[in-house]
């Protein structure tokens, strides 16, 4: 307004912006050639006036003797303790119509503006209106920035870790974070990191990770995970548990597949990988056009996204951030390392490089660049679904966790009138077909692929053919029930039992050269 006063040499200027909730106009400032002031916000009608005028009709009024035009007034067409003699008065417009009233008052050295101060003032409206619609875009991003600050700091708030927990846990070590204990060859996640004992050449002392933020950050992990049934922090504890493992048993950075600190941050993935998980899909928060899907669908992996950015909250918190002593080139590395290892969880996208993965197992050469990254995606798909690798009863209790989330998501998809896939209908979904097709599809290929490339990694294979083999087996059975009943049949107490009694009679009939009757693997 400064230079609309300069170009058109007015004594006065002021801008009245439109507000549709209240429909009025505001008065937002206006200045003098001697002295720019801010005046109080004030409210008009806006049907008064010549501003009224202009607003109606959208058309530039140019009054030579402001007091003479009828529609003149004083409130809102001149400043407090102002003469008004002359007023050019022109709309200042976006791409939605008008959005307020520009005003020149009084013209110095003229008794009145002429058509060249016309022209000028209905460029100069375009000029404005852009310049007022960016402030209005830029108040909102900052608004929208402040609400999500607090946000975050109300969630923090509730995610707080008192000083007595950190202690404790650092006295009494993992059984406090987690009220069961879980070994995987005999590894301990966390004794391992406290006592410095970091597997090859260096230690966490190497990253300067203190002990107390080491336990702070886990605690506040851990509170970061909700109540559902599968992605909990019981699930991101095993997987960093078996990351740990794998790091171990297969040696993986003695034997140069993985650097340090890509070993280091697998672990850290494996306990934030699934960090404020919903229990349902990322084709459920898309289809239901959720807030995580309008923040993160154009760049797909909608939860994973989320999930990256919930660990990176907690990396920033303070007392919690543990990569803080790494060099700023390490440090950048790292988490650009934690979001591919936290990307590679959604297995949309290890389907999608499945078939690269096999042609880089054929010839996998350490050092490689896109060999390196593709071994980071399979190694932490193979964390994620490491519960396939445990005894039978773990297997058992994994599948009813999974599909009471499957079953819950389903119902809610019925609930808004669309039908849910038939894994995820408890009305259609077959058990044990479900469960060897995902063995037999997604984990099967990932550890044949990972066992080309580490041969340690080959016993696998076996431990998911014998849970395929157990699937099997449990086909007759599940099928004399409804599907309904499957999560029953699934949790009784007698479901060894006669899967026992079929894998006996089929290793019988084996011996005995006799063919399978077909009900075993009845479709």
């Amino acid at each position: 307004m400064d230079q609309a006063k300069q170009l058109t040499k007015a004594e006065y200027c002021c801008v009245l912006l439109v507000d549709v909730e209240r429909m009025e106009l505001v008065k937002r400032f206006t200045g003098s050639t001697n002295d720019d002031k801010e005046l109080s916000q004030r409210h008009f009608p806006m049907d008064i006036g010549i501003t009224g005028q202009v607003i109606s009709t959208g058309t530039l009024i140019n009054c030579k003797m402001a007091k003479t035009h009828p529609a003149f007034h004083s409130e809102i067409d001149c400043n407090p303790g102002v003469e008004c003699k002359s007023i050019l008065c022109f709309p200042i417009r976006e791409q939605t119509g008008i959005i307020g009233v520009g005003q020149l008052i009084n013209k110095i050295g003229d008794p009145y503006f002429d058509a060249m101060d016309e022209e000028m003032a209905l460029a100069f409206s375009i000029y404005c209106g852009v310049c007022i619609m960016h402030s209005v875009v830029y108040q909102k991003i900052q608004e929208a920035h402040i609400r999500n600050a607090l946000a975050n700091e109300l969630v923090m708030y509730h995610m707080k870790v008192g000083h007595s927990e950190v202690s404790r846990l650092l006295e009494f070590g993992i059984s406090i974070v987690t009220s069961l204990q879980f070994n995987i060859w005999d590894v301990d996640v966390w004794k391992a990191w406290t006592s410095n004992v970091w597997n090859v050449r260096r230690s966490p002392v190497w990253f300067n990770i203190k002990k107390h933020k080491l336990a702070r950050f886990i605690l506040h992990v851990k509170k970061g995970y909700r109540d559902v049934p599968y992605h909990s922090w019981l699930h991101a504890f095993n997987v960093a548990q078996w990351a740990y493992a794998a790091l171990i048993n297969y040696k993986l950075m003695q034997q140069g597949y993985l650097s340090e600190l890509q070993g280091l941050m697998y672990v850290i993935a494996g306990l934030v990988h699934d960090m404020d998980h919903r229990g349902t899909t990322n084709s459920f928060q898309i289809q239901g056009q959720t807030t995580l899907a309008a923040l993160y669908s154009s760049e797909g992996s909608v939860m994973e996204r989320h999930h990256l950015a919930q660990a990176m909250c907690v990396l920033n918190t303070e007392g919690c951030d543990i990569l803080e002593s790494l060099p700023r080139r390490d440090y950048d590395r790292a988490i650009m390392t934690l979001r591919d290892y936290i990307l590679a969880t959604d297995l949309a996208n290890y389907f999608k490089n499945l078939n690269e993965f096999r042609a880089i197992s054929l010839d996998f050469q350490k050092g490689n660049r896109g060999h390196t990254t593709a071994l980071l995606s399979l190694l932490m798909n193979a964390a994620d679904l490491s519960d396939q690798l445990k005894d039978w009863g773990c297997i058992k209790k994994t599948a009813a966790a999974v599909l009471s989330e499957f079953f819950k998501q389903g119902d809610v998809e019925k609930s808004r009138g669309d039908l849910p896939p038939s894994i995820m209908d408890r009305e259609r979904c077959f058990i044990p077909d479900l469960e060897i097709q995902f063995m037999t599809t997604t984990c099967i290929p990932l550890f044949e692929i990972l066992s080309r490339i580490i041969p340690k990694a080959t016993p696998c294979l076996k431990i998911i053919e014998n849970h395929i083999e157990r699937w099997e087996a449990a086909i007759p059975i599940f099928a004399e029930v409804p599907i309904t009943a499957g999560l029953s049949v699934l949790l009784s107490p007698e479901l060894d039992n006669l899967i026992e009694q079929n894998l006996k009679e089929k290793e019988r009939q084996r011996q005995e050269g006799i063919e399978p009757t077909g009900d075993e693997n009845a479709d």
